[in-house]
């Protein structure tokens, strides 16, 4: 069980290979939190790229850790509580995901189940493999009679996919392939399987080398923090946050650089 860190130029890709579906449980769970931790406190990184080792991206919650839950706990409350605090630390790392100062890309190079496309819609963007092999879905409702909330799932699928269609998405709780993500706002990207990785880490590249990590973060911030707001609200904290990023990132530099490519032909 590892996850792989990949360093690069003001990026990381990070490759989940916890075998064998990179399920999210209390040990998958705090390796991921730490990572997000560790490149939060690292200014020189603006962006990571989440993806898979193995051609599963992650089929969300450990049926063996559930099956030892069941064993151990019953089939009641006692069961209840003890998966409940599994999913609080899923949720506390879904919301550091959100929050983290640098852009995530999820690399969806295979199947993204459950809490695993509960992890996809917590990060910034989604590229996706484009193949009828891969599923993407939240088959909880079929399989235990419940919503996908255990990292946040409802509230950022109604984000991405707008309140109704994600409660459709929910209750039929059936996969579909990248294409109809990709419609449903679902998938940010399609790309060929095997160009997926190359293509997610070369946006980021481009991201992070002309953004830099103020420019992401005040991106991410006005456009996901601002778009929780009401408008007039919103355009203020626009306001402050792109003086505030002039004056931090790299927009002295941009408008040399600018004034020199295009300055003489005015």
């Amino acid at each position: 069980m590892s996850l792989e860190i990949v360093p690069g130029a003001g990026i990381q890709t990070w490759k989940m290979n916890f075998a064998p579906v990179n399920q999210l449980n209390a040990a998958t769970l705090p390796v991921l939190a730490q990572a997000v931790s560790k490149a939060a406190e690292d200014q020189s990184v603006a962006a990571v790229v989440l993806t898979s080792a193995s051609r599963v991206f992650s089929a969300g919650a450990d049926a063996s850790e559930m099956a030892r839950m069941a064993a151990e706990h019953g089939a009641g409350a006692g069961l209840v509580d003890q998966f409940n605090r599994t999913m609080d630390t899923f949720r506390e790392l879904c919301i550091a995901i959100r929050r983290s100062p640098f852009l995530v890309i999820a690399a969806l190079n295979g199947h993204t189940l459950g809490g695993g496309l509960e992890l996809a819609a917590a990060c910034d963007l989604r590229f996706a493999a484009d193949s009828d092999k891969v599923q993407i879905g939240v088959p909880e409702m079929d399989l235990f009679g419940a919503m996908p909330s255990g990292g946040g799932g409802a509230q950022f699928l109604a984000r991405l996919m707008g309140p109704s269609r994600a409660l459709l998405f929910i209750l039929d709780a059936k996969p579909i392939a990248p294409k109809a993500a990709y419609a449903a706002g679902l998938v940010d990207r399609l790309c060929a399987p095997e160009a997926l990785l190359n293509e997610a880490e070369g946006f980021a590249s481009a991201v992070a080398k002309k953004a830099g990590r103020v420019g992401v973060v005040a991106a991410k911030s006005a456009v996901l923090g601002g778009a929780e707001l009401p408008l007039f609200d919103a355009l203020h904290y626009d306001h402050a946050i792109h003086w505030d990023c002039m004056r931090r990132g790299n927009f002295v530099d941009g408008v040399a650089n600018f004034v020199k490519r295009f300055g003489s032909k005015a």
